[in-house]
């Protein structure tokens, strides 16, 4: 038992120094750097030099007592921004996942379909062109005339149709319907458990689904889904960076690239966790009805009499 419980104080000890104070340290570091430097000259080395050696002189900066003080409060104010940076975390991954029925996700779901329908738009023009220059080409291929010219246009357009359907592609595959890419990846997987599976509520079967699947598949789901969090802390962190802008201009810049980061991290991570977690259904909700005695033979029979006989 002691064995056990000194494990337990390890894991939570490292996950406190990975997850809050490594990077509130790292954080505070930046905000007393830019106290020290400033807006004017921002990397001025001789600044920091002369801080650092100011702060060594005084006496009081040797005393084991000091010393001591200043690594608490170090240790405690950087747990606090860790906190803070979890807390924005967990809002980050409810704006991802959100409907878009409110402000501010309402105004990213309608500002991506603006910029799809911008993509969407010049796209089909493209398409319809390509088709009417394939139907000229086979036209003047039967009269026996050049078609030079038209392949070479039809050699533009397909370019044309190219780049801009991986365009669109990286906004939504369809016009979106959620503010942020993984509410659109989450709504397919929805989809898809409904037509394959005959799920129309995930969230009832799932806690259920879990216990039947073996333990390879829920250590790869629980990774993946502490990656996608991992992605959505990382995104606070840079939003949190933002403000030190006001005291030392290059943390805008910090704090965009960190977000920027988040985001492309997030996008394959939610894609990972959604690809798993319907791996899950497609190969054990068969188990699961097993061992809740339904016997239809077809799947989407069978999702649907799981799904009423776990709702009562």
């Amino acid at each position: 038992m002691s064995a056990l419980i000194a494990e337990l104080g390890t894991k939570i000890a490292d996950r406190w120094l990975k997850s809050l104070l490594a990077p509130g340290v790292l954080w505070i570091a930046v905000l007393t750097l830019g106290l020290i430097e400033g807006q004017a000259d921002p990397f001025t080395v001789a600044r920091l030099d002369g801080w650092l050696n100011n702060l060594a002189a005084r006496p009081s900066a040797h005393a084991p007592g000091s010393i001591l003080i200043v690594v608490a409060a170090v240790a405690v104010a950087s747990s606090a921004v860790g906190l803070l940076a979890g807390l924005l975390g967990t809002l980050t991954e409810q704006l991802w996942e959100s409907q878009g029925r409110r402000p501010p996700a309402a105004w990213l779901l309608r500002a991506r379909r603006r910029l799809w329908d911008t993509i969407a738009s010049p796209l089909r023009q493209a398409v319809l062109q390509a088709v009417a220059a394939r139907h000229a080409i086979e036209e003047a291929e039967t009269k026996g005339q050049g078609t030079r010219e038209l392949h070479e246009e039809l050699r533009d357009l397909d370019e044309e149709i190219d780049k801009r359907s991986r365009r669109l592609a990286w906004v939504s595959e369809a016009r979106p319907a959620h503010p942020t890419w993984i509410g659109d990846r989450y709504a397919r997987s929805a989809d898809r458990f409904r037509a394959v599976n005959g799920l129309d509520n995930m969230t009832l079967v799932w806690p259920r689904l879990w216990t039947v699947l073996p333990d390879t598949l829920r250590a790869e789901i629980t990774s993946a889904r502490d990656s996608y969090g991992g992605t959505a802390r990382l995104c606070a962190w840079g939003v949190l960076y933002v403000p030190l802008a006001v005291a030392w201009w290059p943390a805008a810049f910090l704090g965009a690239g960190i977000i920027v980061t988040a985001a492309q991290r997030a996008r394959l991570a939610a894609d990972n966790l959604a690809s798993l977690v319907e791996t899950a259904a497609d190969l054990y909700l068969a188990e699961l009805a097993r061992q809740l005695g339904i016997t239809q033979t077809s799947r989407t029979s069978m999702g649907q009499a799981v799904t009423d006989q776990l709702a009562g």
